[in-house]
């Protein structure tokens, strides 16, 4: 009976934040209301609250279960950036992230956000040192999960970048290059677009254009993640610009800074 109130409360607020949105801005999600909603409690309290809406249905229930996902996948990787996404600890926590993202999905078939994000697990799970074969079978789940989150909302930044990405790992140029493309036509606007170009450009040694994609990253989005990351790929790459090309057969020493990755998660 208590999930019954907590539900019935959160729908009325969500109800009443919706009607009440500014024109001039863009109106929030339900899903935003939602995860700031869960924000606003007491930590006791939202846990007991996630817990008992993930064990309902419909789309509080899908939001409960992507959060809890969300929380596990982001824990696991804080873990991988100490030792790597082959460790006993990061395995589990993305196992139990895989689980609750599954839930919310199966919850809420359309769920786009929770489907990128299952994707973009898989495609971390493709970073575990081990067979090439499974490798191949993670990238595919990965790649699998992104066109259903675009087969729902072709014009989703999150997951055209992230397939994007996943092709440039796979050396498949042109089919990256196709994805972020297709974004900036539909908001040429886009910081994360233009942040994975310069990331498509810088490995293929063209950093003038690398440069010229990560200033548009830090003119869109001049005070969010992305504008950092390209001011400080900016730097890396301008630092590569000035090395004196080795002597044929002779190395650069050691290893030198390489610009920041390019995936990206709702």
């Amino acid at each position: 009976m208590r999930g019954w109130y907590l539900l019935m409360g959160l729908l009325a607020a969500l109800a009443l934040v919706t009607l009440a949105g500014c024109k001039e801005e863009a109106p929030k999600s339900e899903l935003d209301i939602f995860i700031e909603h869960m924000d606003n409690l007491p930590a006791g309290e939202q846990a007991d609250t996630l817990a008992t809406l993930a064990a309902g249905t419909g789309r509080p229930a899908a939001w409960a279960n992507y959060i809890l996902g969300n929380r596990l996948y982001a824990a696991a990787a804080d873990s991988a950036v100490i030792g790597g996404w082959s460790t006993p600890v990061v395995t589990a926590l993305l196992e139990e992230s895989e689980g609750y993202l599954t839930a919310a999905i199966e919850r809420d078939s359309t769920f786009v956000e929770a489907l990128v994000n299952l994707g973009s697990l898989w495609d971390d799970r493709s970073e575990v040192v081990g067979p090439r074969a499974q490798r191949d079978r993670n990238l595919a789940q990965a790649k699998h999960f992104y066109e259903k989150a675009l087969a729902i909302n072709p014009r989703d930044e999150k997951a055209r970048c992230n397939l994007g990405g996943l092709y440039l790992r796979q050396r498949k140029i042109m089919e990256a290059k196709q994805e972020f493309t297709t974004v900036l036509e539909n908001n040429p606007h886009s910081a994360l677009a233009h942040y994975n170009l310069a990331i498509m450009f810088a490995e293929s040694k063209i950093y003038r254009e690398a440069i010229a994609e990560w200033e548009l990253a830090v003119k869109y989005d001049p005070d969010g993640d992305i504008g950092q990351r390209s001011s400080d790929n900016i730097k890396i790459v301008k630092d590569l610009m000035k090395t004196p090309v080795p002597a044929p057969g002779k190395g650069l020493g050691a290893k030198g800074s390489a610009p920041k990755g390019n995936k990206s998660g709702h």
